[in-house]
């Protein structure tokens, strides 16, 4: 009898550690076929190309999106709350000149990031403001750091069916582990 609750008791503990895994999907397409790109490295294009990408949470979450283009500007791409399950498609986007290196970062939570909101709120008031710009970007390099110190998060490419070009690559990325994620997509143009 003490085998079997003990048996139960550790089966009910995996069973609430698999419902509490915060798991989400990144899915980056780029040009007008709509190539696959991974997101684990550098992307290179040029200018004018487009892209979009698309995240699919597995559970209601807090999905915060910022972009430090080439010229130093910040830029609110999403800053609010994702549906389990629904894929939010984002873009297109094309990039301009001048040529250089934009950064999105993805930040997504289960719980919501009042400071980062907070900040998110004060920049969308007056975006001209410098002070609000570099203090928003603080905040989510803060993010960043706290989350990197634990190592780079878990991350597994999910087959997809791939492109309209019949390629099978897989092109999803898939997080899983964490409560909280910092993501870049760092392109190179």
């Amino acid at each position: 009898m003490k085998k079997t609750f003990i048996l139960l008791f550790f089966f009910i503990s995996i069973a609430c550690l698999h419902a509490q895994n915060f798991t989400w999907d990144v899915k980056f397409l780029a040009g007008r076929m709509h190539e696959a790109i991974p997101i684990s490295q550098i992307i290179r294009m040029e200018t004018g190309d487009g892209f979009e990408f698309s995240i699919t949470p597995q559970a209601n979450a807090h999905c915060y999106i910022v972009c430090y283009d080439s010229q130093r500007q910040i830029i609110i791409i999403h800053d609010q709350q994702l549906t389990t399950g629904e894929e939010k498609l984002f873009g297109p986007f094309k990039l301009t000149e001048p040529g250089g290196t934009e950064t999105i970062y993805i930040i997504m939570s289960s719980e919501r990031q009042t400071a980062l909101e907070s900040l998110i709120l004060t920049f969308n008031n007056n975006p001209g403001s410098r002070q609000h710009a570099n203090n928003l970007y603080r905040e989510v390099v803060r993010l960043q750091n706290s989350v990197s110190r634990l190592g780079e998060p878990a991350s597994l490419y999910i087959p997809s069916g791939g492109t309209t070009r019949g390629n099978t690559q897989p092109h999803i990325t898939r997080f899983s582990g964490r409560n909280l994620y910092v993501r870049t997509i760092t392109i190179r143009h």
